[in-house]
């Protein structure tokens, strides 16, 4: 589906186009399950952020095939590297242990994710990061809009965003999916 017309588009148009397709997702049983109201913006920056990432990967996969993919992840991950150093900053973190990881974790997931939160756990050097419904993830919105798999967004551009804001902390931190699908993704950082 062509989307040029997005690019000269106004930047409030567009968030509000975002919320539209946001507001069109429903339950099997047809109920509105997402709505503008429920959403911060910075879930919606997610959003935008993430369509953009996976719009041009898909464009030039076409022409490049599967080396797009892995250029994306690559950058994705060191984005989200340095976004990880801003929350750091913004946070006034110094350390580099898992209760450091844990904290800028929330700095960049609450506002993200708010009225609802992101529950973590921490186990020695691990910490465990659990998003079951109603909390979503832009991803999930991504791959909705986009009709893609959410295996693909998430490997794409999700998970490598955050495994660099978690290396944004601690360079050796190793990164895991557990789980993941619509309903509830677990996701785990180790600090070997």
């Amino acid at each position: 589906m062509q989307r040029d017309w997005l690019v000269v588009v106004k930047p409030r148009v567009k968030l509000e186009i975002v919320y539209f397709i946001l507001s069109l997702a429903t339950t099997e049983s047809g109920e509105r399950k997402l709505s503008k109201e429920k959403f911060s913006p910075e879930f919606v920056g997610g959003v935008q952020l993430q369509s953009a990432l996976m719009g041009l990967t898909l464009a030039f996969k076409k022409k490049y095939g599967d080396d797009a993919v892995k250029v994306t992840e690559t950058f994705v991950e060191q984005m989200g590297t340095m976004m990880g150093n801003n929350f750091k900053e913004r946070g006034d973190v110094k350390g580099s242990g898992i209760k450091e990881i844990e904290r800028v974790f929330r700095i960049w997931l609450d506002p993200s994710t708010a009225p609802h939160k992101m529950k973590t756990s921490m186990d020695g050097s691990k910490l465990t990061v659990n998003r079951e419904s109603p909390v979503l993830c832009p991803a999930i919105v991504v791959a909705r809009q986009m009709n893609l798999p959410l295996e693909m967004v998430c490997n794409t551009v999700a998970f490598p965003m955050f495994k660099g804001v978690a290396k944004a902390v601690n360079s050796k931190a190793k990164t895991s999916n557990i789980q993941r699908s619509e309903n509830k993704c677990i996701d785990r950082i180790e600090i070997p």
